[in-house]
């Protein structure tokens, strides 16, 4: 049975991802200073009462390509002004592949990289991109789900969610739903931004900046969130249906209490990987809500899954190959340690994973036994959302708004 919270006025702590990698190699408490609900960049948290020196982490250098298989970067774009602590995913349909950056979301022809169109929110864009039923969706941080028309970039509809949008899900049998900060999730009339439903979890007094993309499987939607549970409702109407607890909030450290679940949420067949901060990867059945498998884990990025493997990255920059049967460990790639790489994304024949990291690399590594193959440069300012796997091509969006194009010969 699932119980719903009803949602309480309280102060809400909002670390940005990019800000949890230096608050772990501080050398002194800090005290983080609580904002009510509104999201900011990192520098604001670390004024707190207390001053304490950072010290950078140690990157081990990057491994030398001596593999034959390389990786091309067909074209790349700007698609403008980004705000670098939210998570903006690129979306892609038939046509073309959209991006959101400031306050804009743009359409781009996926062959070419040729400008479609580009529409202005007038407000800084915090969730997307999605799409599905001839829309793209995109949210704001005052709390605007927007819908325009993939082929003109019209704007279709505005609805109002009352507070900032962390994530979309894509459109299907008429509903999009809406990911916010305050917990709450929001089933949307597609067609017309009609509100058909409101389910809320707990939010912890400290969280993790951003949210996992609602994931739609048939006629339901399972959502992860901050309080570490994942749980499923009803597409057309948000009845619950079941909820997993990956983790609960510990004691000890401010971030040692991190229990979010703000990576990506995997559906395979009738089963389901996620994980979360300071928790555990699990593998799930998706119509009855059991756990099959789990493992002590630590990762915001969520997981990848194929027949052959889960795949997911830790909170220290490890690139894991799991069983998905059981969990158990198939290898461990150590070369991006503190690198933050990305979750990464199966390539079209399953035989390599791509990831992105926050120095701007983009690697691809080989499935079978973890060897880096590849790697290419993306956007300088370095990566927060995972690489785009649409028709054979690698879309990776980054947190200064570059758009890339790649392909592994």
């Amino acid at each position: 049975m699932i119980t719903l919270v009803k949602e309480r006025n309280h102060v809400n702590k909002r670390l940005p991802p990019h800000v949890l990698n230096s608050i772990l190699v501080l050398s002194a408490s800090i005290g983080i200073s609580a904002c009510s609900g509104q999201s900011f960049p990192g520098s604001q948290l670390l004024g707190g009462q207390q001053k304490a020196s950072y010290v950078a982490p140690v990157l081990k250098p990057l491994e030398k390509i001596t593999s034959t298989a390389t990786a091309s970067k067909l074209w790349q774009v700007n698609t403008g002004t980004a705000l670098s602590h939210v998570k903006i995913h690129p979306y892609a349909n038939n046509i073309a592949v959209y991006a959101a950056a400031g306050s804009g979301v743009s359409a781009w022809d996926k062959n070419s990289g040729k400008s479609l169109w580009k529409q202005s929110l007038g407000e800084h864009i915090t969730g997307g991109v999605n799409g599905g039923e001839g829309f793209v969706f995109a949210g704001t941080n005052s709390g605007k789900a927007v819908a325009l028309d993939a082929t003109t970039g019209a704007i279709k509809w505005i609805s109002n969610v009352e507070t900032e949008v962390l994530a979309v899900s894509k459109a299907s049998l008429g509903v999009v739903v809406v990911r916010t900060i305050d917990g709450k999730l929001h089933g949307l009339n597609s067609k017309n931004g009609e509100i058909l439903w409101q389910r809320v979890q707990r939010t912890p007094e400290l969280s993790l900046y951003g949210a996992s993309v609602p994931l739609v499987v048939s006629n339901g939607v399972i959502a992860g969130f901050d309080n570490g549970v994942v749980a499923a409702y009803g597409l057309k109407t948000g009845q619950p249906v079941w909820e997993i607890k990956l983790s609960t909030q510990k004691s000890g450290s401010e971030v040692d209490k991190l229990a979010d679940i703000d990576g990506r949420l995997k559906s395979l067949g009738t089963a389901l990987f996620t994980s979360n901060g300071n928790g555990r990867i699990v593998g799930a059945n998706i119509g009855e809500g059991t756990v099959g498998w789990t493992r002590a884990f630590s990762s915001f990025t969520g997981a990848e899954a194929n027949a052959g493997g889960v795949y997911s990255t830790d909170d220290n920059g490890n690139v894991w190959k799991l069983n998905p049967k059981n969990g158990q460990q198939m290898w461990k790639q150590d070369a991006l340690e503190n690198r933050q790489p990305t979750a990464p994304t199966l390539t079209q024949d399953g035989s390599h994973i791509v990831v992105a990291d926050k120095q701007g690399n983009i690697h691809w590594i080989a499935t079978p036994k973890g060897k880096i193959t590849s790697r290419i440069s993306g956007d300088p300012a370095g990566y927060n959302t995972p690489p785009l796997n649409s028709d054979g091509v690698i879309y990776t969006l980054g947190r200064s708004g570059v758009l890339t194009a790649t392909k592994s010969q």
